[in-house]
């Protein structure tokens, strides 16, 4: 498997994993409206082009066809830190360990090639999957934001959650 930075050509598959707005909500939060179009994601993605990036997106590819996707998003320089966000996986390759892969591989980039000093996220708080998989990878929970998306009738709870670069060395180094 490569973990590389995200490919453009790849939109239409990654766009085609999200198939009704809750799905939409839950893997990009109030990124994008319903429906989910090119443009908006191409949008998204120019805060990667800029001089200083504030968006890193990355693609998970196996035998060239990307299978998962995720991004470091909001870097701030002035404070070295950013989110981990809008973390998939192809519907088929789901439950097979390939989100921690992708979380490890951009908790590296942040922390080792960044510098990053702390790197937080936002979780529904009924993805317990996501909860379980963000854990294991170090990440504490810090609070929790009632009811701050509505999708339908629907209000969802977002957990806040966030790893320190001292954290993360620890669990490296088996500390």
């Amino acid at each position: 498997m490569e973990f590389v930075r995200f490919k453009r050509k790849n939109i239409c598959d990654v766009l085609s994993w999200v198939k009704n707005e809750a799905q939409m909500v839950q893997w990009a939060g109030p990124t994008y409206s319903w429906p989910l179009t090119q443009k908006q994601f191409r949008s998204h993605l120019e805060a990667a082009r800029i001089e200083v990036p504030t968006l890193y997106p990355f693609g998970l590819y196996h035998r060239s066809r990307i299978i998962g996707y995720c991004e470091l998003w909001g870097y701030n320089h002035r404070f070295n830190s950013a989110t981990a966000s809008r973390v998939i996986i192809s519907p088929r390759r789901r439950n097979k360990g390939l989100g921690q892969f992708m979380l490890r591989k951009l908790l590296e980039f942040g922390f080792d090639e960044l510098g990053l000093n702390r790197i937080g996220l936002g979780v529904f708080d009924f993805n317990k999957p996501a909860i379980k998989c963000y854990k294991k990878m170090g990440f504490v929970p810090e609070g929790t934001l009632r009811q701050s998306s509505k999708v339908g009738e629907s209000y969802w709870n977002c957990r806040l959650m966030s790893i320190l670069q001292k954290e993360w060395l620890a669990k490296q180094n088996g500390i």
